[in-house]
């Protein structure tokens, strides 16, 4: 999986070393400048900024200060580069085989190859991620799969899917608020992601803002026109709010897409119960009764007489 570096904001590549957006002051040297280096060239410019604004004062003193700062860098060791890519390309193959380990649902050794990769590479985010999952499909460590996504979401802000699972992490916890914000952060990035605006809708009808969960369910039956969780969810909104035939149609649609389950046409029937259309209510309930047990059920036998 390869992860975008933008310049846009400052990014971490796996081996922890720091990128920095196009045009920063100093350019690519400034980029592989070491901490104590980069500090003092910022804290040079920002006293010049503060002193003389941002003219053409600004840059005389900057570029004054340059060879200054270059003079008193260290010579760079390759031998640093070599170890930083070894280090990344382990955390890259562990990863690999952890990702290998989850396909197969050998979960806890995937978990020990994810723990091994972040440690190797800690400022890489997608470890991180996965150990959250690790731990949901092993222990259900709360506290351990919290720390893992909210730091997977501070180091991969880009990564909508960090953001989704963060969000499900917090609406499970019970904290809405926070959770409806990781989830439109996560649709910012990747609007296709149908399950994290499947979650806000729901979310949304919870804060009673109906019509924008409303508006959420339709997005989401745009995209998976057979999502039957969206499509109920959405008949009881129109019931609710009088959109009587609109309720209607879309309990049709899980009679269309169930045709051999009893279950949807009860349901259809159920509503026009409610809605005062008792010879439909009739007519869906007699069709019901002539469809096989819906899967998962069974017919009992009959239980024999009492002998007393």
């Amino acid at each position: 999986m390869r992860v975008r570096f933008t310049s846009a904001s400052r990014r971490r590549n796996p081996s922890g070393r720091e990128w920095l957006p196009e045009g920063d002051a100093a350019g690519s040297w400034l980029t592989f400048a070491p901490p104590s280096v980069k500090g003092k060239l910022l804290s040079e410019s920002t006293r010049f900024a503060s002193d003389f604004g941002m003219g053409r004062r600004f840059f005389i003193g900057l570029m004054a200060v340059l060879p200054q700062v270059a003079a008193a860098a260290p010579p760079a060791d390759p031998r640093d580069e070599i170890a930083a890519g070894r280090t990344a390309g382990g955390a890259l193959a562990l990863f690999r085989e952890g990702v290998a380990l989850s396909q197969e649902g050998r979960w806890a050794e995937a978990l020990e190859r994810f723990e091994a990769a972040r440690k190797l590479s800690p400022n890489w985010a997608l470890p991180h991620i996965e150990i959250a999952v690790g731990h949901m499909m092993t222990d259900n460590d709360r506290e351990a799969i919290g720390r893992s996504l909210a730091e997977a979401v501070r180091l991969g802000a880009e990564i909508p899917r960090a953001h989704y699972l963060y969000g499900v992490y917090l609406q499970e916890s019970g904290k809405r608020a926070e959770a409806l914000i990781e989830f439109v952060r996560a649709l910012q990035l990747r609007p296709s992601l149908v399950d994290a605006r499947y979650r806000l809708a729901a979310l949304y009808v919870e804060e009673g803002r109906q019509e924008e969960g409303i508006r959420q369910y339709e997005y989401v039956l745009q995209s998976r026109p057979g999502h039957a969780g969206a499509i109920r969810d959405l008949a009881v909104l129109y019931e609710q709010s009088g959109q009587i035939e609109r309720a209607e149609e879309q309990l049709k649609k899980l009679v269309e897409f169930e045709p051999k389950n009893a279950r949807p046409l009860l349901e259809l029937a159920s509503f026009y119960q409610r809605v005062g259309l008792p010879g439909k209510a009739r007519a869906a309930q007699e069709k019901a009764e002539r469809l096989e047990p819906a899967p998962g059920r069974r017919n009992l036998r009959p239980l024999p007489k009492s002998r007393s």
